[in-house]
């Protein structure tokens, strides 16, 4: 797999989409969890400024720049996509902390091999691109220091819903926690996000992707039904974090 098939994987699009995809999502900013509410979670955990943390996956750079603005740390950003570290460039810039941040192309996939170690690394809002909780952490230990932390933003079965194909990748909640801590890792927090904030972020997202996406398929008529698969997958997705997910950033230790 090429890094544009990687990349539109991850984006659940059709590689042929993939030069409207900036457009498509051009309303949305932060492509994960809150940068604010990242950056508060990191604080309380007692990240200090000038700590070095590795976003993998970064997108668009919205909690790289919180981070480097809010806490005073050192971000190294990595995306597949290069028009999301376009944007997250500007952004830095446009917030003055360009020389706290540095974004790069690549795939995450090939970083678990470096020895470079931080003091935190972040797996937000990506899906099981290294594989399961347990094959994930795993990887991600190799990047973070001794007693440095991994945070991971995904979720985990609601109670009560059978791991199904269209779950694929999820488990409940017990068994979550399981795979996070199999490699001797402790939990130092655990922010489970309501349903109903979950469902309200969903909605406002959908709701800009459906608006964006009647621009662009009336300005790019030959893409109107790769645009309309995308738009479907994405109403799928939204309606199984609605109703069938739990979403939770963990913050682990590395021990």
């Amino acid at each position: 797999m090429n890094l544009d098939e990687s990349v539109a994987q991850a984006m659940e699009a059709d590689v042929r989409l993939l030069p409207l995809l900036p457009e498509l999502l051009t309303d949305l900013w932060e492509l994960g969890p809150s940068a604010d509410q990242v950056a508060a979670i990191l604080e309380s955990a007692g990240v200090e400024p000038e700590s070095t943390v590795l976003d993998l996956a970064c997108g668009k750079g919205a909690v790289a720049v919180a981070l480097a603005e809010q806490l005073g740390v050192q971000v190294k950003g990595i995306d597949a996509f290069q028009p999301f570290l376009q944007a997250a460039r500007a952004l830095a810039a446009e917030r003055g902390v360009s020389h706290r941040c540095r974004f790069e192309q690549g795939d995450i996939r090939n970083l678990l091999v470096q020895e470079e170690q931080y003091d935190v690394a972040l797996l937000l809002s990506v899906g099981p691109v290294l594989g399961n909780y347990e094959q994930t952490i795993a990887g991600l230990r190799r990047l973070v220091r001794a007693g440095g932390y991994i945070v991971i933003e995904d979720g985990f079965l609601a109670d009560g819903v059978a791991l199904l194909s269209s779950v694929e990748g999820y488990a409940g909640h017990s068994e979550t926690l399981r795979q996070l801590t199999a490699c001797g890792d402790v939990v130092a927090q655990e922010v489970i996000c309501p349903m109903e904030q979950t469902h309200s972020v969903n909605q406002r997202n959908m709701d800009l992707i459906r608006q964006r996406a009647s621009l662009v398929r009336a300005s790019n008529p030959a893409f109107q039904q790769l645009i309309d698969e995308y738009v479907a997958r994405q109403e799928r997705e939204t309606q199984i974090l609605n109703t069938d997910v739990h979403c939770a950033i963990w913050v682990l230790r590395r021990a």
